[in-house]
């Protein structure tokens, strides 16, 4: 509730905060703008209008642009911005007043809700779609205490604000006709104030209103009423299109809309690319290689897929340096990067990539990059001990759907390398990912260098994935067709691997019997080892009986063989 003055109450004591407030403003420092914003005094701030506004030096134009360019939400500043707003209006301050046609833009935002309404004529009661603004989107009146506002809440009534920013408009307005050579670069200092945050949807772009004249005066999809725009009927946002207030100023020269290009509100740069398309083709023809490579770089959407556009109909793209094409892709945005990386695979030859580079690539997440590293690896082959360590790492490629590929192809060029070891299949049958453990178990069946290799069978039995013990006890199984072969190998892991299939409690059902089987056959050739193969038997009973306490649970829950000579 706000608390006004009565007529005989003793006037309140100044801010103390004036003295400091004026001392920055001289000074120029940037904190006067918060200063001057926490002071709630209308009447002390409507006399220190025109002082801010004549002062000539460029920190006080500075202090009042960056002032505007904050929400019109100070308690009590009513004054301070309307005598600002005229005096600039007076004085013809173009750049003052596009600062207030996008302010004034601001303060209006309406939304959609489903209210009930009841027909007389029919006794019932519909729901309908209505754009409304909300009720409380005033600044409440000062009472004592500085308030701070919601977002949504603004100086002056509704009524009031939605004045004051068609009278803004109505500057502009008269500058086209009057000053024609002056209308251009104006408004285009206006559109470059708005940002993304101004134009989230499409009735967020029919609530401003001078943006939405300066762009789409003419356009038959909508119009303007006293409240603001709207729909026209039959119309629709979707069929829109660059339309502008002063269209022959617009025609006689494409370099305002070129210049809006880069302009911080997505809205006027697709408006931008819209107009020059339509209306001055060959002005985009002569953007040159080197600009469209540095719009790619920049944090547009709308600029990097014109940018991509223009660049797939350029010549000499093989003459582009292969650092500059890398650099492009650590810097693209994921919406042009799947574009980006077709364009490279159509200018680049593997033979220019560096291997290290490629590596780079195809462990990265986005699958466009993944998917270029992929190619651009090709027929290389690894030739240093870096490169060699470089290749095993793509059992860590992010890329989940191309790593399959990726494993297989790294696979395949390690086997060939005259230097090979047996224990390189380790290197990914003991990767975190199942699919590149299948790949090097794939690798490992087809290469009888490993496959006959004890050091690779030893440290496969202490392998911790359900995956490779149930296949290794099914190599086991052939192995023992081969006098002596299951002998040869460390009984401790045997035992580790035998329990760990055992009471696996979710996998391994068919390769269970095939496991007690090899106990057997193990006891039947080594029968001094009872002592510690029949606690596994036991253990295996106890749990298919519900009873996890067994002497072979006990002696098999651990991570690590455990060797327990207890009698049978």
């Amino acid at each position: 509730m706000a608390f006004f003055r009565k007529k005989n109450d003793p006037p309140r004591p100044p801010d103390p905060r004036w003295s400091r407030a004026m001392e920055l403003f001289r000074s120029g420092s940037a904190e006067f703008v918060e200063t001057i914003r926490g002071i709630a005094e209308a009447k002390a701030l409507a006399v220190f209008a025109e002082t801010w506004y004549t002062d000539p030096r460029i920190e006080a134009r500075r202090l009042l642009h960056r002032y505007l360019a904050l929400p019109l939400n100070a308690p009590r500043h009513e004054p301070l911005v309307k005598r600002i707003f005229k005096f600039a209006e007076a004085a013809g301050d173009d750049a003052t007043m596009a600062r207030f046609l996008a302010a004034f833009d601001r303060t209006i935002r309406r939304t959609r809700v489903t209210r009930q309404r009841y027909d007389y004529r029919t006794g019932l009661v519909e729901d309908e779609q209505a754009v409304v603004l909300r009720p409380d989107t005033v600044v409440s009146r000062y009472d004592g205490t500085i308030n701070i506002p919601a977002p949504h809440q603004f100086l002056f009534s509704v009524l009031t604000r939605n004045y004051l920013r068609r009278r803004a408009w109505r500057y502009f307005r008269r500058l086209g006709r009057n000053s024609p050579e002056r209308y251009l670069p104006a408004v285009s200092a206006a559109l470059k104030l708005y940002a993304d945050a101004d134009v989230p949807d499409g009735l967020g772009l029919l609530d401003n209103w001078g943006l939405t004249h300066v762009l789409f005066h003419h356009s038959p999809s909508i119009e303007a009423k006293p409240v603001g725009w709207r729909v026209a009927p039959g119309g629709s946002l979707a069929k829109l299109q660059p339309d502008p207030m002063f269209r022959k100023l617009w025609q006689k020269s494409p370099e305002p809309a070129f210049d809006l290009l880069t302009a911080n509100s997505g809205t006027v740069r697709l408006w931008a690319i819209q107009w020059l398309k339509k209306n001055a083709p060959d002005r985009l023809a002569r953007v040159t290689l080197e600009e469209l490579l540095r719009w790619l770089e920049l944090p547009f959407p709308e600029l990097n897929e014109l940018a991509a556009e223009l660049i797939e109909k350029m010549s000499g793209l093989d003459k582009i340096p292969v650092e500059r094409w890398l650099k492009l892709l650590d810097g693209a945005r994921p919406e042009v990067l799947d574009r980006l990386a077709a364009l490279i695979l159509k200018v680049l030859k593997p033979s220019q990539v560096g291997f290290a580079d490629a590596i780079r690539l195809a462990m990265a997440r986005p699958i466009p990059l993944a998917r270029l590293g992929l190619h651009l690896l090709g027929d290389k082959r690894p030739t240093t001990a870096d490169e060699v360590r470089a290749v095993f790492g793509l059992r860590d490629a992010e890329a989940e759907t191309l790593r399959p590929g990726m494993v297989k192809w790294a696979c395949r060029v390690l086997g060939e390398r005259p230097d090979f070891q047996p224990t390189w299949p380790l290197e990914f049958l003991d990767a975190r990912h199942e699919d590149v453990r299948e790949a090097g178990w794939d690798w490992l069946q087809t290469d009888d260098r490993a496959r006959e290799s004890a050091v690779v069978w030893q440290r496969l039995l202490e392998s911790p994935y359900d995956n490779i013990r149930l296949r290794l006890v099914a190599m086991l199984e052939e192995r023992a067709q081969e006098p002596g072969a299951a002998d040869a190998l460390p009984a401790d892991r045997l035992r580790f691997l035998w329990a760990a299939v055992l009471l696996n409690v979710s996998r391994g059902g068919r390769t269970k019997p095939f496991v007690v089987r090899q106990i057997l056959d193990r006891l039947g050739r080594q029968p001094d080892e009872a002592g510690e193969l029949l606690p596994i038997v036991a253990g295996r009973c106890g749990r298919s009986a519900g009873q996890n306490s067994g002497p072979g649970w006990r002696a098999w829950s651990g991570s690590s063989p455990v060797t327990r000579n207890t009698a049978p």
